[in-house]
């Protein structure tokens, strides 16, 4: 090769070399602002991803399993997208639990709402029975035909938990039951026993000494307006 062309061709080499370089930093910037652009769209798509699944669960639907976004440790990520994907975890966790504190607090309300109306209803038909002039028995004879009916002592609890479930219909309640079940011990028909500090009462079988009855002269309203004995 003579001595002259070879500077030329040096050029021409350079030349080639410089515009290769120039491509392929041309082509690596492309590439960057490629994958900032995709990863920009990719942390908004997660951001979405746990507001979706923090507004399913906030209304009650966790049937379907939805999985995740694969994890890419090659793509990078900035700092202001990991703060993006915190605020959405955070926004998400916040909308979980305040359903959550939504839904027990509607659970409670709709309880206590059914047991005060389940106790309206019980007010509301004992007070028909009264208006309409129904006639009840004597709670005497309820308390008599109770203790007649068992073959161990009872006391004034376990009696009035009997009669209530029985008739629920009546108002009773331990002072009232207790101070008319002495009533009957005292007319003989009933029998009242201690152990300890827990008092028994066992009906009497037997009236031919006596010749009373538990029903006696006594009214509903007689026996349910009687003042409460002292307990036992």
């Amino acid at each position: 090769m003579p001595p002259q062309d070879t500077p030329t061709l040096k050029s021409q080499y350079a030349d080639k070399v410089t515009a290769d370089l120039e491509l392929n930093t041309a082509e690596q910037e492309r590439i960057r602002d490629e994958i900032a652009s995709l990863q920009e769209r990719l942390t908004a798509l997660e951001q979405d991803h746990e507001l979706l699944i923090g507004m399913r669960a906030a209304l009650g639907d966790a049937t379907v399993v939805v999985p995740g976004p694969r994890a890419d440790k090659k793509t990078p990520t900035s700092a202001r997208a990991k703060g993006r994907k915190t605020a959405a975890s955070a926004t998400a966790a916040t909308a979980v639990k305040k359903a959550s504190a939504n839904k027990a607090a509607v659970k409670k309300a709709t309880a206590t709402k059914a047991t005060a109306t389940k106790e309206t209803a019980k007010k509301e038909t004992a007070k028909k029975a009264a208006t309409s002039g129904e006639k009840q028995a004597p709670l005497t004879e309820l308390i008599h035909q109770h203790l007649s009916g068992q073959k161990e002592p009872k006391t004034a609890g376990e009696i009035t938990q009997a009669l209530a479930a029985a008739h629920p219909e009546r108002l009773l309640n331990g002072n009232l039951v207790r101070t008319t079940t002495e009533r009957l011990v005292a007319r003989a028909l009933v029998e009242r026993s201690k152990q300890g500090s827990t008092v028994y009462y066992t009906a009497v079988q037997s009236n031919s000494a006596t010749g009373e009855t538990p029903t006696g002269t006594e009214t509903p309203a007689q026996t349910e307006k009687a003042p409460a004995a002292a307990t036992a």
